[in-house]
């Protein structure tokens, strides 16, 4: 005799209805002793818990390689978040060379430049050799793009000129992902968007420049990038992958960059459409976008967001969480909220107010209790572990449903 299953069938705000199955004994959806998997997912899609869901945003400590390369301080952090934690794993599909599976004849040379390596690289298109450049460190540091690819008008038509042939990527990684993390976690499907290839291709400042200057080509541009992620998208879900896919990039067009002119031009229009795709199929888009959104929150709602993060409070954003559960709660998940850097520097009973405030405000519906970043140390300072032990604490004492 086979495993029961257990069907969880998904109500959505005027979608239809979706339905996927968890196959074994575990408990349903809004059951007490919820699965991390079934906690996400039910948060994702604002249904009841069994207590807060809690991501230790950037905290891998499911990853024995992750954890092997960590400082010993880290640890009390990972064995917490072991304990307590519900896990968010992630698998890309690649993008191939602008988001197509062509190849283009390609030059590479490095510089060394004693605590730094700069990388430069040539593609030849058939329309002329586009050059970009990477400083990276030898100890660890962030690196830095010091050249983009395209610096007139005449470099986007290089990009535009390489063939397009469909990216067509095998899918095992995505599903080995997810069976190695089973029911500790949801693996989220990294999705590319048309933005994100605009940005990566000039830089914020060349595109703000000709947000202004070459609107028309910089749009025209933008739907070809999305019609491309648009049939990837179609083959993933074809695939099975799924059902929660995420995106970034909506930052590089948001406020303050931005206004909300350019945010629904250059992101919300063009990912409504990967949206209304995903949901279609029964799946869920959660959307990572840092910074100030209150002139843009209910944009995220409307282009069908099902999941939100970091939703920054003052004074790194400017919308409270409970402004932001007042004006879009009701339609779309909130995840994050503390602060980094109150995490690094913060005083700790403050993180543990703010913690019991946020389980107030929004009662453990829709919500993800997270870190707005990762940490970024090679050492965690002993106010920052107090910090983070804390918000588990807390999270653990107070987020239980009853």
């Amino acid at each position: 005799m086979g495993a029961p299953r257990c069907r969880v069938q998904v109500v959505s705000r005027g979608r239809g209805t979706m339905s996927f199955e968890e196959i074994g004994d575990e408990p349903a959806l809004g059951a007490p002793g919820m699965t991390s998997r079934q906690r996400l997912l039910a948060a994702y899609q604002r249904q009841p818990v069994d207590r807060l869901p809690l991501r230790v945003w950037g905290v891998h400590a499911l990853d024995e390689a992750w954890v092997a390369g960590r400082d010993p301080s880290y640890r009390p952090v990972i064995e917490a978040t072991l304990a307590h934690g519900d896990f968010v794993g992630s698998w890309g599909p690649g993008q191939g060379l602008f988001y197509s599976a062509a190849e283009c004849p390609t030059s590479t040379s490095t510089d060394d430049r004693g605590d730094w390596v700069l990388h430069r690289t040539t593609v030849h298109t058939p329309a002329g050799d586009l050059h970009w450049a990477y400083q990276a460190s030898k100890s660890g540091l962030p690196g830095m793009q010091t050249e983009f690819m395209v610096k007139q008008l005449a470099d986007l038509d290089c990009v535009l000129s390489v063939p397009y042939e469909p990216l067509r990527p095998d899918c095992a990684g995505f599903f080995a992902a997810q069976t190695a993390l089973g029911e500790r976690g949801v693996v989220h499907c990294v999705l590319p968007n048309a933005i994100s290839m605009l940005h990566e291709l000039m830089g914020s400042e060349r595109f703000a420049v000709w947000s202004l200057d070459e609107r028309s080509r910089l749009l025209a541009a933008l739907e070809t990038f999305h019609q491309r992620c648009l049939d990837l998208l179609r083959y993933l879900l074809d695939q099975g992958v799924g059902p929660v896919f995420t995106m970034y990039g909506a930052e590089y067009v948001a406020p303050p960059l931005h206004g909300p002119r350019d945010f629904h031009e250059f992101s919300a229009r063009t990912d409504s459409e990967m949206a209304r795709l995903i949901h279609e199929r029964g799946g869920l888009l959660h959307i990572h976008c840092h910074g100030p959104l209150g002139a843009v929150l209910e944009q995220f709602a409307e282009l069908g967001c099902d999941c939100l993060h970091p939703v920054e409070p003052p004074p790194m954003g400017d919308v409270t969480l409970a402004h932001a559960v007042r004006r879009i709660g009701h339609r779309t998940c909130l995840e994050g909220n503390i602060q980094i850097g109150d995490l690094y520097a913060g005083r700790t009973e403050d993180i543990v107010a703010q913690v019991r405030h946020n389980i107030e405000v929004t009662g453990c519906r829709g919500y993800v209790l997270s870190p707005t970043a990762s940490p970024h140390t090679p050492v965690l300072e002993p106010l920052t572990v107090r910090n983070y032990l804390a918000m588990i604490e807390t999270a653990v004492e107070y987020g239980r449903v009853e």
